[in-house]
C-alpha cells in the first residue's frame, strides 16, 4: 500500500519524536540509575576551612519587589565577611531598584557590598552587566545570583570544599523553582528545573562531556573568566554560551545537586512573562547554533549532544503539530497495521515522560516538605498540551526574532511568590 504525503510526514514525525522522547526519558531518569553516582554528586557533608574568596554578581533591572530580600539572603551566606563581597549591577534609569539596593546595603553595612550604576550602557542585558561587575570583582571566585534568588546559607562552604578537594575550575549547583502551584503551568515548569538540575545536567556532563551551565549559582575562577573575555554581550543565553566556551578551553567543571542546598527561585509571574523567558532561551540556543562554536568540539559525541540541546526549540513545534495530526490521520485514513502501530510510539513515550514528571513532583514536594495535592496528577496531564502550546509559540517567536535580527533582552518579572510560599 502506498503511503500518502500526510502519512509519510506522520511517520517521519513519529521517528523524530520517539527518538527525542526516549533520549529525554534517559536523561530524566539518569540520576536514579545509580544511587552510588547520585551520592557522589551531593554536597560534601564536611566542609574544608574557608580558603577561597567569593564575589557575588547580582544584575538587577526593575526588581524593586525582590531586591531587598535577595541581597539579605546573599549576605546571610555563612562565610567569613572578609572573604565575600556582593556587587549589584543596575542601570541609571531604574531609580526604584537603585533606591532599594542602596537602602539594604546601608542596613547591612559591612563594607563588602557595592552597587554599580551603568549609564547609557548598551545593549541592555544581563551579560553586559556581568562583564561590568567582573571588572570590579576583587575575589578569586565569581558567582552569579539572579534578582529573586534565595541561596542556601552554606553554599560558599560547599563550593570552597569542592574546589579544594576536586581541583575544579567551575562548580554548578542546583536551582529550583518553588511556587509549584501558583499558576496552571507552574508544576510543569518546576518539574523542568527539578529534573534538569537533579538529573539532566549530570547526564550531559558525564555522558556528553559538555556542561550547559545555568544562569545562576554557578561558580567560576575569576582568572578563567578573564581569560575567555567574560560573557558574550550579544548572547541571550550567556550561561550556556560561556559553558561551551569554557569546555573548549578545557575547564574542569563539577556539577553537584543536593535538594537541601538548592538556590530557590520562582516561576514566571504570568503566561506573558513565561513566553518572554522561553523566547529568549530559544533564541539564545539558535544564536549558539548559528554562531558555530559547537563545531570546534573535538569528539563526535560532544558535537551530537550539543546539537541535541541547541536544537531544543524544534521539538515542541513538532510535537504540537504531531498530536492533532496523528489523531486526525488515524481517524480518517486507512493505515497499514505495522505503520499505524509505529505512529503510536510517541504517545507511549509521552505517557512515560508524564509519569516521570508526576513521580518527580511527588518526590519534590516530599523532599521540600510541601503539600502534594490529590489533584496534581490530573492537573499535570490536563495542562501538558497547553504547556506544549506555550513552548511552541515561544519557539516560533524566537525563530521570527532571529530572522528579524531582533536581539533585545525580554525580561522576566518577579513578584517574590517563592518566598510567600515558603513563609506560608
Amino acid at each position: 500500500m502506498d503511503l500518502t504525503f500526510l502519512q509519510i510526514i506522520l511517520m517521519l514525525g513519529s521517528f523524530l519524536l520517539t527518538f527525542q522522547g526516549i533520549l529525554t526519558l534517559i536523561w530524566m531518569l539518569y540520576a536514579w540509575e545509580s544511587p552510588r553516582l547520585a551520592k557522589k554528586r551531593r554536597s560534601p557533608r564536611r566542609f574544608a576551612e574557608p580558603a577561597y574568596s567569593f564575589t557575588a554578581l547580582v544584575p538587577m533591572r526593575h526588581e524593586e519587589k525582590v531586591a531587598i530580600d535577595t541581597i539579605k539572603a546573599i549576605s546571610r551566606i555563612n562565610y567569613p565577611d572578609k572573604l565575600k563581597e556582593i556587587i549589584i549591577i543596575c542601570r541609571h534609569d531604574d531609580n526604584e531598584t537603585i533606591n532599594k539596593v542602596q537602602e539594604v546595603i546601608s542596613e547591612i553595612d559591612n563594607g563588602n557590598n557595592s552597587v554599580i550604576v551603568l549609564v547609557d550602557s548598551y545593549p541592555i542585558n544581563k551579560p553586559l552587566s556581568l562583564n561590568q561587575g567582573l571588572l570590579q570583582a576583587r575575589n578569586q571566585i565569581v558567582t552569579i545570583f539572579d534578582a529573586e534568588d534565595e541561596p542556601h546559607p552554606e553554599i560558599y562552604n560547599i563550593v570552597n570544599t569542592i574546589m579544594i578537594k576536586k581541583g575544579v575550575d567551575v562548580v554548578q549547583s542546583g536551582v529550583q523553582l518553588m511556587n509549584y502551584n501558583s499558576h496552571w503551568f507552574s508544576a510543569l515548569n518546576a518539574m523542568e528545573y527539578y529534573l534538569w538540575f537533579k538529573s539532566g545536567l549530570h547526564f550531559f556532563t558525564d555522558v556528553g562531556n559538555v556542561s550547559f551551565l545555568g544562569g545562576n549559582t554557578v561558580f567560576f575562577k575569576r582568572s578563567l573568566l578573564t581569560k575567555v573575555g567574560g560573557w558574550d554581550e550579544n548572547s541571550l543565553t550567556e550561561d550556556a554560551d560561556i559553558g561551551l566556551r569554557l569546555t573548549l578551553q578545557g575547564a574542569k567543571t563539577k556539577v553537584i545537586y543536593d535538594e537541601k542546598h538548592v538556590t530557590k527561585e520562582e516561576t514566571p509571574s504570568s503566561v506573558e512573562s513565561f513566553i518572554r523567558q522561553r523566547t529568549r532561551w530559544n533564541q539564545g540556543f539558535l544564536q549558539m547554533l548559528l554562531k558555530g562554536d559547537w563545531r570546534k568540539l573535538q569528539g563526535l559525541k560532544q558535537k551530537l549532544v550539543t546539537l541535541y540541546v541547541l536544537s531544543a526549540p524544534v521539538s515542541p513545534i513538532v510535537l504540537f503539530i504531531y498530536i492533532p495530526l496523528g489523531i486526525w490521520v488515524s481517524l480518517t485514513q486507512k493505515f497499514p497495521v505495522v505503520y499505524a502501530m509505529f505512529t503510536y510510539m510517541p504517545f507511549y513515550v509521552l505517557f512515560g515522560i508524564l509519569s516521570v514528571q508526576i513521580l518527580g513532583l511527588w518526590q519534590f514536594t516530599r523532599t521540600c516538605k510541601l503539600k502534594f495535592y490529590w489533584y496534581m496528577p490530573i492537573k499535570l496531564i490536563a495542562s501538558f498540551f497547553p504547556y506544549i502550546g506555550l513552548l511552541t509559540f515561544s519557539a516560533l517567536r524566537a525563530i521570527a526574532r532571529v530572522f528579524k535580527s531582533s536581539n533585545s533582552w525580554e525580561k522576566t518579572s518577579h513578584l517574590n511568590l517563592h518566598r510567600e510560599k515558603l513563609a506560608a
